[in-house]
């Protein structure tokens, strides 16, 4: 029996099932890759504000720090504002602030950006005599994003950390 080719010039139907489940499967992959490096993306844009806007409030808060002074009176337990004594005789204050939560020093804000805050303002300066003269800071908070989001992979915190000692007496 012989079988006359020239007839069959199309696709079969499973032959167009099948190819259409593989592209189907490729497509579907490819958009949640897409999606995980996007949610990716966000995060870790979120993640360098963060670390940017607390390594320059750690960085200014230490160096007026350490090249200020603390008075006794000054040099309490821990709190939520702490003031200095500039080398040009004016006193600098910086203080962890409601509404929205952010560290400043007079208007200067340090830590304030539309998606940005400090977690919690309880404790973010602790300042400790060392001897008899020598006094320590330690400065202490937590940046966050604004607002909540129930998804991990949405949600960007940092811990910063310093321990200051002043020169000054």
């Amino acid at each position: 029996m012989i079988h006359n080719t020239s007839l069959r010039r199309g696709f079969t139907l499973i032959e167009m099932l099948v190819v259409t489940v593989v592209f189907m499967l490729l497509g579907t992959l490819l958009i949640s890759s897409l999606f995980s490096i996007l949610k990716s993306n966000t995060k870790a844009e979120l993640m360098k504000e963060i670390r940017q806007s607390g390594s320059y409030a750690l960085d200014v808060m230490s160096k007026m720090i350490t090249n200020g002074t603390i008075t006794e009176s000054n040099c309490n337990a821990a709190g939520s504002a702490i003031t200095i004594k500039n080398p040009d005789g004016e006193e600098t204050t910086f203080s962890c602030g409601d509404d929205p939560t952010r560290i400043a020093s007079g208007s200067a804000q340090l830590t304030s950006t539309q998606s940005i805050k400090v977690k919690s303002c309880e404790s973010v300066f602790q300042c400790e005599m060392i001897g008899e003269n020598a006094r320590q800071v330690i400065i202490n908070f937590t940046l966050t994003q604004q607002g909540f989001s129930p998804r991990p992979e949405e949600q960007a915190q940092q811990i910063f950390q310093k321990v200051i000692t002043v020169r000054n007496k």
